[in-house]
């Protein structure tokens, strides 16, 4: 790789902020020894919070001091009983070490819908203030509880994060610069900002098994352009293990990602696992690392990307956040690679408020540059 290329991509990093949705946090899993459908409407999580997501929201993540004269419930009475609605705004102020200049971003405006037409089938959608959205219905008939979900969403691969920006989501650079990764090398994975894809997946969770299979058009953000006359659709598979007890919660998992597309920028295959331990319910550990596998330049390569995340609850309302991120593009070359070390806070001073202040250090190799960043998030949701 032409490293004078890695400058380039990692000044672009700073100008990319981690966009966001409010999404089933492995750490809360790992907390509760919970699934992502315990506490979401979508049951791969990502977006609104079913009536016990909300709850737990509600009552174990803001600090007690206020509790009692912020509640919300009877302000939601007067909605109907099929129809829910959710919403996540989050604002950005960064500072960057390379121009040494700060400013605020929007960085999301959801809202959510939920419409249940009866027990056991739902319609869903999310839009926000940028090009990205899901719309599905959801049927909840198969057997070991299974579902089927049919529509634009997010593919069930890895664990689903908060920050869209990692690797192992969308990548530093979004899906918004892909032109500009050098030689066609990706950011990161297919599953961050603007990765929804159109088709079909369907899940089952039988005992303390997860399992879903997914078929898609392979358009990762396409909209009335995202329909393809070809037999090379990506299927994506994942599976998951949950082992609760009363003082550790361990989770183990895998996914899989294959497009075949024989057109620029041909084959993508992704494969990785995963897992979380949680540990006397205010200690988390999680933890990915994927493969990447794609053709650029008419030739088949392979990349490597770890995420890594220690979060540790001081009080309620009030999260240690230590994290580490690394990424190799291309195995076969020596040098050429990018790492992360985040350290920050989570503060939850009041439901369905969020502040959390962050450092990163980055790093690149074997050009260094000084771009480390601070980032200082406001976060809104319901």
């Amino acid at each position: 790789m032409h490293y004078s290329y890695i400058r380039r991509i990692t000044l672009l990093c700073t100008a990319l902020l981690f966009v966001s949705s409010l999404q089933a946090m492995p750490k809360f899993s790992a907390r509760t020894g919970e699934t992502c459908q315990s506490c979401h409407v979508n049951p791969t999580g990502k977006g609104m919070r079913s009536l016990s997501g909300a709850s737990y929201g509600r009552d174990n993540l803001p600090m007690t001091t206020w509790s009692e004269s912020t509640g919300i419930e009877d302000l939601l009475a007067n909605l109907p009983k099929n129809f829910s609605v959710g919403a996540d705004f989050r604002t950005l102020y960064m500072y960057n070490g390379i121009d040494k200049t700060g400013s605020f971003f929007q960085m999301e405006g959801n809202l959510y819908f939920d419409l249940r037409l009866n027990k056991k089938v739902r319609i869903y959608a999310s839009k926000g203030l940028y090009s990205g959205f899901e719309a599905f219905g959801l049927a909840k008939v198969l057997p070991l509880e299974g579902y089927v979900k049919v529509g634009k969403f997010l593919p069930a691969y890895g664990m689903r994060i908060d920050d869209h920006n990692a690797f192992i989501r969308g990548g530093r650079y979004s899906l918004a610069f892909a032109s500009a990764i050098p030689q066609g090398y990706p950011g990161g994975l297919r599953f961050g900002e603007r990765g929804e894809d159109t088709g079909i997946e369907l899940g089952f969770a039988p005992s303390i098994f997860t399992i879903n299979a997914g078929v898609f058009n392979g358009t990762p953000g396409g909209g009335l352009t995202g329909v393809v006359g070809s037999k090379n659709y990506a299927v994506v598979l994942r599976g998951e293990a949950m082992l609760p007890t009363e003082t550790v919660n361990a989770t183990i998992g895998g996914s899989f990602y294959n497009h075949p597309n024989p057109f620029s920028p041909g084959k993508t295959q992704f494969y990785g696992a995963f897992g979380s331990l949680g540990i006397m319910k205010n200690l988390t550990l999680i933890g990915e690392v994927d493969w990447a596998v794609s053709t650029v330049a008419g030739k088949e390569v392979t990349g490597r990307m770890l995420y890594s995340e220690l979060d540790f609850e001081i009080m309620q309302g009030l999260d240690f956040i230590g994290g580490y991120e690394f990424y190799d593009p291309d195995l076969k070359l020596e040098n050429g690679s990018v790492s992360t070390i985040t350290i920050g806070a989570s503060v939850i001073p009041l439901s369905g408020v969020e502040v959390r202040p962050l450092y990163r250090l980055n790093k690149e190799t074997p050009t260094e540059l000084t771009n480390n960043e601070f980032q200082f998030l406001f976060h809104f949701f319901l």
